[in-house]
């Protein structure tokens, strides 16, 4: 056991004072001319470019799943489903895909009032339920579907409901009529 701290401390001595020794080689450019009167040097055009390093994204840069969440929590549906939509499609975002259609969904149910687009809503959660069973925004888009479907049960139910009184109401107009007309006859 003391033998293993003697070598760890031995081998970080090593690494450390092998790489105090290596210095990076600096070079010294030669001074700008001032411009003068004469021809300017002319700089060679630069070439195309090769093997350029990913380099990271400028500071301000959004993503384009971040714009197309800042649309949506914004409360801007019809440009996030835009954005979310091409995403759907880039191949950078497949592992994301279950996501975005969560939300392409969210973008077509959330409008208030007649702009809500429920049909095309509901096709998106399906087609999230059925392609990513394992996803964890099914639970979420089974719960929209059922409660969708239940909705749509009760409006059909109402619907009915409304014709059943409409139709005794003029069965009650009917017979009130009939008896009107017995109470006039001697």
């Amino acid at each position: 056991m003391q033998s293993n701290r003697i070598c760890i401390v031995a081998l970080s001595i090593a690494l450390a004072a092998a790489g105090c020794h290596k210095h990076v080689p600096t070079a010294v450019l030669p001074p700008v001319p001032p411009p003068g009167p004469g021809p300017s040097p002319t700089l060679p055009a630069p070439g195309p470019v090769r093997d350029q390093p990913n380099l990271p994204p400028p500071p301000n840069f959004v993503s384009p799943l971040e714009g197309a969440d800042r649309a949506f929590y914004a409360g801007k549906y019809d440009d996030a489903r835009m954005i979310y939509a091409r995403l759907l499609d880039d191949q950078r975002f497949k592992d994301q895909r279950d996501m975005i259609l969560f939300h392409v969904a969210l973008t077509y149910v959330l409008p208030a009032g007649p702009t809500a687009d429920w049909k095309q809503g509901t096709s998106a959660f399906k087609e999230l339920v059925e392609s990513y069973p394992e996803s964890p925004y099914k639970p979420l888009a089974s719960l929209f579907l059922s409660l969708r479907s239940d909705l749509d049960h009760a409006a059909a139910d109402g619907r009915q409901r409304d014709q059943k009184i409409k139709q005794l109401t003029t069965e009650l107009e009917r017979y009130k009529k009939i008896d009107a007309d017995r109470r006039r006859r001697p």
